[in-house]
């Protein structure tokens, strides 16, 4: 009889196996499907520098000094830069800025703009794809007082400049222009 039953558990071992899915085949389907080729492209926005200069105005004098004339009291140091604006791609729009944050050295700047670009703030103007190619120039006047304090000249000399303007510097590549892109 174990043989009987022997043959019995087997089989009841097998039944089980296959009952339980391991004995099954598994099949993967796949499918592809080619299409043409997409040309996606971005815009660009970029500032690129025109030109640039330097110069000290001497009241007293008709003609602009060169940039490394030691500076006194009353003098103006003029820095003019001009840069053009790239702007290709549809519905892209950005805002060009002058900042002078870095500029230092001197009593603070006055700055007037030329240019065919909508204001959009002060030192700021807007750039759109119609405006490709445009320029803007900046002239920065920087003046150097005449005091230490911004007032006449006191009798006993307490606020003028002495040694402290000897050596002072200004460096004129703090002048930094930007162009961001605006979300639409």
């Amino acid at each position: 009889m174990p043989n009987r039953l022997t043959r019995a558990a087997i089989a009841a071992v097998v039944a089980a196996v296959l009952l339980s899915g391991s004995g099954t085949t598994l099949a993967g389907w796949a499918d592809a499907e080619h299409r043409d080729q997409a040309v996606l492209s971005a815009g660009r926005l970029a500032v690129e520098p025109v030109a640039a200069s330097t110069a000290v105005l001497r009241p007293g004098t008709s003609q602009p000094l060169p940039a490394d004339t030691a500076i006194v009291p009353g003098d103006v140091v003029r820095v003019t830069s001009t840069v053009s604006v790239s702007a290709r791609g549809t519905l892209l729009t950005g805002t060009l800025s002058l900042d002078l944050g870095a500029l230092g050295g001197l009593g603070g700047p006055t700055v007037s703009a030329t240019t065919a670009l909508p204001a959009a703030g002060a030192n700021r103007w807007t750039v759109t794809p119609d405006d490709d190619g445009a320029q803007v120039t900046a002239v920065i006047d920087l003046a150097v007082p005449a005091t230490t304090d911004g007032r006449p000249p006191a009798a006993d000399r307490s606020n003028w400049w002495g040694e402290q303007l000897q050596h002072t510097t200004l460096d004129a590549g703090a002048v930094r222009w930007t162009l961001t892109q605006e979300m639409p």
